[in-house]
């Protein structure tokens, strides 16, 4: 998100089989923009929720440029692998991150 937010490309975010005609563009670039701000790296610097429903329900209210978020997903690079498979075919994290699924007996 915030690479394509830095290249003005927000609206890339946006599911391609949804028509770029069929939604208002502004109000998802501003909506994109209120959640970059939400993600703050300290917790100073994001809006409380009474800015952010303000912020969304009025268009006018101008916006703080988000700062660059403390964690950030990046895409992997065609051609490359970041998981794994192991035996049984469970497949692994490359970053080390377990998700545990509880089965009732």
């Amino acid at each position: 998100v915030w690479s394509l937010w830095k290249e003005d490309q927000t609206l890339d975010l946006v599911d391609s089989a949804v028509s770029r005609d069929s939604y208002p563009a502004l109000e998802v670039m501003r909506c994109i923009h209120i959640g970059l701000l939400c993600v703050q790296e300290f917790a100073t610097d994001r809006p409380n929720m009474s800015d952010v429903a303000f912020m969304l329900c009025n268009e006018s209210a101008a916006l703080p440029s988000p700062k660059q978020p403390a964690f950030i997903f990046k895409r992997p690079i065609a051609g490359t692998n970041s998981s794994s498979t192991i035996a049984g075919g469970t497949s692994t994290s490359g970053n080390d991150v377990t998700i545990t699924t509880i089965q009732a007996r």
